[in-house]
């Protein structure tokens, strides 16, 4: 299998005058250049990130091939080429030209899918683009730009936002998405009896989605249709039960004043604790108690 080539290695398909560069700071999945680069033919390698190109200087003619036609377009301060990752094409430019490059990597775009669409991802597809008229992008890099000055406040958080906001604006504006059909499975009687054990062990607590599907290593979205499709109700509605089923425990077995039990069972307060009982039994906390 041919290894993808990684930002660092660029220039030895695109020579030019590098005027700068992140990698020092390992952006994690994030990348800035910037080059001077002379008029030329450049065959692109197979790109292990995407590459955006920022065009800063004056008007040029931006030709792209992939073994057909060619496709030409004009470049120039404020607009911006797209490069795919893991395909081969050749560029060429009429003049020298002033560039900034922020590559940015394929698991980032994929995880950030992820989330945006809390669906299965079958595939992520960027394609080349000569030419995008494209206002954002400008912005970030202005951002990316003022980090290369020095260490401000916050930085690594900042450089995680920035990386996601653009990972979004790629997938809202650049990105063809395919799903799959989820495969939800079943849990392993294991994870089953630590989720259940959990649930019960905790209920005078606010049990999360995220505390749950945090126990399975899936995110919220797939925890729950996994959930749903494997004990076949919702995870709310399954701690509810284990609330319910606690406090017709402690009804029969104590004397417990209501609003203690209420407390025991993880319910707001006594009203609430009525309010559920009665929806999911037909009966007040009390006449349940006195019929037991």
């Amino acid at each position: 299998m041919t290894a993808l080539v990684p930002p660092d290695l660029i220039p030895n398909w695109i020579p030019g005058e590098k005027i700068a560069d992140s990698s020092h700071l390992d952006w994690s999945g994030l990348t800035l250049k910037g080059y001077h680069y002379p008029d030329q033919e450049a065959k692109i390698p197979l790109m292990r990130d995407y590459m955006i190109v920022i065009y800063e200087g004056a008007k040029a003619i931006m030709q792209r091939s992939s073994g057909g036609p060619w496709h030409s377009d004009a470049v120039e301060k404020g607009v911006i080429s797209l490069l795919t990752r893991a395909e081969q094409s050749v560029w060429r430019w009429d003049r020298p030209i002033r560039v900034k490059h922020i590559y940015i990597g394929h698991e980032i775009i994929e995880q950030t899918a992820n989330q945006v669409f809390e669906k299965d991802l079958d595939r992520v597809r960027m394609d080349d683009r000569v030419r995008a008229e494209d206002p954002i992008i400008p912005l970030y890099l202005k951002m990316l730009e003022s980090e290369l000055q020095g260490e401000g406040l916050g930085e690594r958080l900042y450089i995680d936002s920035i990386r996601t906001q653009l990972a979004i604006h790629l997938l809202r504006h650049y990105a063809k998405v395919e799903f799959r059909p989820p495969k939800l499975g079943s849990f392993s009687p294991r994870l089953r009896r630590m989720m259940t054990e959990f649930i019960d062990q905790n209920l005078t607590k606010n049990i999360t989605l995220d505390d749950l599907a945090g126990l399975a290593r899936l995110s919220s979205y797939h925890f729950s249709r996994k959930f749903k499709a494997d004990l076949g109700v919702a995870p709310h509605s399954y701690v509810l039960s284990r609330r319910i089923k606690r406090a017709e425990c402690l009804l029969k077995s104590s004397r417990l004043p209501l609003k203690l039990i209420a407390a025991e069972c993880g319910f707001t307060d006594q009203s609430h604790l009525i309010r559920v009982f009665r929806k999911y039994l037909g009966v007040t906390p009390n006449n349940f108690r006195n019929s037991a």
